[in-house]
């Protein structure tokens, strides 16, 4: 047989099989094959921090130029970005070693190229299909006409497009805008508090110009929530005589849902709060199904305001779906990313990481100091409320890849951070679960390192009525998963126990002073509720002192409310304590049985037993006892 000829033919993935002698640290972890790149094929597909021993390897893909303008970046934000849920999806299947416990990144992952387009709403990676074009157009230089950031080619176009048509009616014909402003006031003393994601001047401000045919002020970048859009805004270029609903239909959701929440919280709801509600849905589902208009921070804001309005009225499964939806519009309009303005010294980081292309679309991304804050407190929101719901129904939260986004500064007057604190430890607690199920051990429910997610809880400040309360609802959050563990004994430590007791008490004060100021918030009734179930379940004797208190709200409140739900909950604690009443009378007669029969007492004389029995002077002492 003749010899085979070889033939230097190019080989296409010659470079990405070349052999790696230095991998990075998480590919060593895990075991995987590392490319030797910066960032790694593997790291930047699961959002890890592509990383390399210093000694051993100096990736020549970072140069000395991006790592310091990471770390002038470092410098510019000091703050920690937001925990998110790293699922190690790679993991699954063999090939676990002992070092190969699924951790955290200690920094964030690097982000991607992205694409920005404020106008349209659009925050997006470079590997997308509607940026290929845009980029291949910028490769060779394509002006006439010039590539865009469009959606080419994306379907047939065979059936037309379902647009989104203005509702015949406006907020004008449900109340004035001194009635909405009344209602507003009322949201900002009740709600803002604790869900400090609007700016109250410039919430004010765009509302009395929107409602007066100013347009209400700018919603692409900054919308409701930020405070950047000063000046009117055009609609097609006519001039600023449209009306809320027309010329900003998101911000008039978001103005809409704001006045139902504060009617909710007032001593005498509005009148026309169901029509309000009503029309402020109708804005946000129109925006699902049809291009009503662009998505923005006022679309992300909607969704928030319509998910607690959901929790306080309805059933779990509708208030966790809206928090998945403000979830999937803060990713879509990039706030899990944390951006900077290309002005400021900390904007090089992003430009380093990001391809020259983005650069050349970075004029839109500029950002104020307010925007920036506001993009991170609206995220934070949403994040906690996401985690909050989805918890307490028992499914899986929204978990945004290569998120970068920074913990938001404090608030004067409200306690964003005590909401970014309580969004931490449902994060841990359920990284913590998914690691003890991804390795089959039988739980971490033990673990010192869960008890310290409960001092966390017990150590933060809860001097406000509010934040108490969510306290108590995130620490039963912790205590329902001793319910569903498997362990022997399924009891918590006493750690556990005495930080619980401390955050539960003060959360059950807070429900008594909540209800003493009119508020109605839904975690007034369940945590009492809650309370009970768990006391009778660990039946402990330092939980069980707060069963008193916890009945006495829910006795309170079903007198006060004579709504179903507060009578329902009354009604099925008091079946719950009877049969944890009736196990123990049951356990305290069989043990009356046991000394019924008792042996009788007799009458010794210890004290001359005692003198009897010491015969030490007698034992041989060859004896001995102690050898």
């Amino acid at each position: 047989m003749p010899k085979r000829t070889q033939t230097n033919r190019p080989q296409p993935n010659a470079q990405r099989r070349r052999r790696v002698y230095a991998a990075c640290s998480e590919c060593r972890r895990r075991r995987r094959k590392c490319d030797g790149s910066q960032p790694c094929a593997q790291c930047q597909a699961y959002g890890y921090a592509c990383l390399y021993d210093a000694e051993n390897f100096s990736s020549p893909a970072q140069s000395s130029s991006d790592a310091a303008a990471t770390a002038a970046a470092a410098a510019a934000h000091p703050r920690q970005p937001l925990p998110l849920q790293t699922r190690q999806r790679g993991d699954r299947g063999g090939g676990g070693g002992q070092d190969a416990t699924p951790t955290a990144p200690q920094q964030p992952p690097p982000p991607s190229a992205l694409l920005i387009s404020r106008e349209r709403g659009r925050f997006i990676s470079a590997h997308s299909a509607v940026a290929l074009p845009l980029l291949v157009g910028q490769e060779l230089a394509i002006t006439q006409p010039p590539l865009r950031l469009h959606s080419y080619a994306w379907n047939l176009g065979i059936r037309p497009e379902r647009r989104g048509t203005p509702s015949p009616s406006s907020l004008a014909d449900y109340f004035s805008l001194a009635e909405c402003q009344t209602l507003c006031a009322v949201y900002f003393s009740a709600v803002h508090p604790l869900f400090a994601f609007l700016h109250p001047e410039t919430f004010t401000r765009r509302l009395a110009r929107g409602w007066s045919g100013d347009g209400g002020g700018g919603g692409g970048g900054g919308g409701g929530a930020a405070g950047g859009a000063a000046g009117g805004a055009t609609v097609g270029g006519a001039a600023v005589t449209t009306t809320l609903d027309t010329g900003q239909p998101n911000f008039a959701a978001v103005v809409a849902l704001v006045a139902v929440l504060g009617s909710v919280f007032s001593p005498t709801p509005h009148p026309r709060e169901q029509d309000i509600k009503r029309h402020a849905l109708a804005i946000l589902d129109r925006g699902l199904s049809t291009p009503v208009a662009p998505v923005d921070m006022d679309t992300v804001a909607g969704w928030i305001l319509r998910a607690l309005y959901m929790r306080l009225t309805t059933r779990p499964a509708i208030s966790a779906m809206a928090t998945h939806a403000a979830m999937h519009m803060a990713e879509m309009i990039g706030l899990h990313r944390e951006m900077h303005d290309p002005g400021s010294s900390s904007a090089t980081a992003a430009a380093a990481s990001t391809s020259t292309s983005t650069s050349k679309v970075s004029s839109t991304s500029s950002f104020s100091d307010e925007e920036l804050e506001t993009r991170r407190r609206c995220f934070c929101v949403a994040r906690f409320l996401n985690l909050l719901l989805t918890t307490e129904y028992g499914l899986s939260a929204v978990s945004p890849r290569h998120a970068t986004c920074l913990a938001p500064a404090r608030v004067p007057g409200a306690h964003i951070d005590a909401l970014y604190t309580m969004s931490s430890v449902l994060h841990d607690a359920e990284a913590a679960a998914a690691a003890a199920a991804a390795y089959t051990r039988a739980s971490s429910l033990d673990s010192d390192e869960f008890a310290d997610l409960f001092l966390r809880l017990r150590d933060m400040p809860r001097d406000d009525d509010l934040v108490a309360l969510f306290a108590g609802d995130v620490c039963l959050c912790l205590l329902r998963r001793f319910s569903a563990a498997s362990l022997s004994s399924g009891k918590p430590s006493p750690r556990i126990v005495g930080a619980s007791v401390a955050v539960l008490r003060r959360a059950l004060d807070a429900v008594a002073a909540l209800l003493a100021a009119g508020r109605t918030w839904w975690n007034m009734l369940s945590v009492p509720f809650q309370s009970v179930c768990v006391c009778v379940l660990v039946d402990g004797v330092a939980l069980l002192e707060l069963l008193p208190a916890a009945m006495e709200l829910l006795r309170g409140m079903a007198d006060r409310f004579e709504s179903h739900m507060a009578r329902e909950a009354l009604a099925t604690a008091q079946q719950v304590i009877a049969a944890s009443r009736g196990r123990t009378d049951a356990k305290l007669a069989i043990k009356d049985a046991a000394l019924s029969h008792a042996l009788p007492v007799v009458d010794i004389d210890w004290a001359s037993f005692d003198t009897g029995f010491d015969l030490g002077h007698v034992w041989p002492p060859v004896m001995d006892f102690f050898g």
